[in-house]
């Protein structure tokens, strides 16, 4: 049953029903050239440091995008979200459906704080004049916190992004990318009730697509198609607008902060941006058609490309430490303490280490195109079912 704001074109609609169920617990130069391996697993390279997987759990649910929060995983699908232990698979579970919009697709739009976990879904083409809509829960017990709905106009059915800015949830809604109207939608919610405290729009941004939403000191970062519009996190007040380019025509977000800086991908260029004190500022070109988020850690900066080509650049340089390739375009990337890990957009997994780019780990796996992540030594892979691998 709808609670708060309803049906007004631009307004975010609140509602309170559903549950969640727990549950029981040729390639670039200095390339390597990966080989096949069996589907267990088993690395044949013969490698000194060849690493092994081994099956822990499995979700029977189909697994889009997945994301790690104090070595926890997160993750959703169509029509669903969970929560997972590394050790032990799916803690909750919930089913991501509205007011009988029975089809749904688990979006790259994704907050969380200490105690709440906001998911984003996009309905599918059969649904393509309803809503995104969120799904709020508390963590570890995943009691559903509320539910909150975007205008069913059409224009607004796509889930762009989520971050948290202290108490408040940021929640940004755009379109597929069909059509000649676009009218961008940011709202700041409470993150207990799903009140909305403000509404960024048409008199905020210019006619656009979203295509990233993060927040850094207090302030909200917006992806549009040609810039990077900042608002206050409290108010959504329009502060600055950045003439940066983050995301192409893939819906997927191109572009995340890390540290003090905004790392973004846009064509065939990755750029850093400082968005505090110290910020790196860099840029590379002529990559070829980057297809992943840029994957950052504190030394490394990784993205891939719809040719199969993976790039590792040093975080405060931009210079490449090593570059290689795969067979088919990168779709999902991860970075540990010792590998980078590389899904296509097929069944190849491949890791690397990350000092030199040699290869460790190659195996088919039923990935295809869906996210993989880590944590604690567990690697999940997703697509039609989700599968958690011991890293040995």
């Amino acid at each position: 049953m709808a609670a708060g704001l309803t049906g007004t074109t631009g307004c975010l609609r609140l509602q309170t029903d559903g549950e969640s169920t727990p549950r029981e617990s040729e390639a670039p130069r200095g390339s390597s050239t990966p080989s096949e391996t069996p589907s267990d697993g088993t690395s044949t390279n013969g490698g000194a440091n060849e690493i092994t997987l081994t099956e822990t759990w499995t979700d029977e649910n189909g697994v889009d995008n997945i994301w790690t929060r104090e070595g926890t995983f997160y993750y959703n699908g169509y029509n669903y979200a969970a929560e997972a232990s590394h050790d032990d698979g799916v803690r909750w579970s919930a089913e991501t459906t509205r007011d009988g919009v029975d089809g749904n697709l688990g979006a790259d739009a994704f907050a969380a704080d200490d105690s709440y976990v906001v998911f984003g879904v996009t309905p599918d083409g059969e649904h393509e004049d309803e809503g995104a809509h969120f799904h709020a829960y508390r963590r570890y017990d995943g009691e559903r916190m509320w539910v909150a709905a975007a205008p069913s106009d059409g224009t607004h059915n796509l889930a762009a992004g989520a971050t948290m800015v202290d108490d408040t949830a940021v929640l940004a809604i755009s379109d597929y990318g069909e059509g000649d109207e676009r009218a961008p939608l940011v709202y700041g919610v409470d993150i207990e009730t799903g009140g909305t405290r403000w509404q960024a729009d048409e008199t905020v941004f210019p006619p656009s697509y979203i295509r990233y939403v993060d927040s850094y000191d207090g302030e909200v970062y917006v992806g549009l198609q040609e810039s990077v519009q900042t608002l206050a996190g409290d108010t959504g007040e329009a502060i600055e607008t950045h003439d940066w380019y983050a995301g192409t025509y893939r819906l997927e977000s191109l572009a995340q902060i890390h540290g003090n800086t905004l790392f973004t991908a846009w064509i065939d260029t990755l750029d850093a941006h400082p968005v505090g004190d110290n910020g790196v500022s860099w840029s590379n070109a002529d990559l070829g058609r980057v297809y992943t988020t840029p994957v950052i850690d504190n030394s490394l900066v990784v993205v891939g490309t719809g040719e199969g080509n993976v790039y590792a650049f040093e975080r405060q340089s931009g210079e490449i430490r090593w570059e290689t390739g795969i067979t088919n375009a990168v779709a999902a990337m991860e970075t540990t303490d010792s590998h980078v890990w590389v899904g296509d957009t097929e069944i190849g997994l491949t890791a690397y280490d990350r000092e030199t780019g040699s290869l460790v780990h190659r195996s088919t796996k039923p990935v295809n195109g869906d996210d993989i992540a880590v944590a604690d030594g567990r690697l999940l892979l997703g697509g039609d079912t989700a599968t958690a691998y011991t890293i040995d």
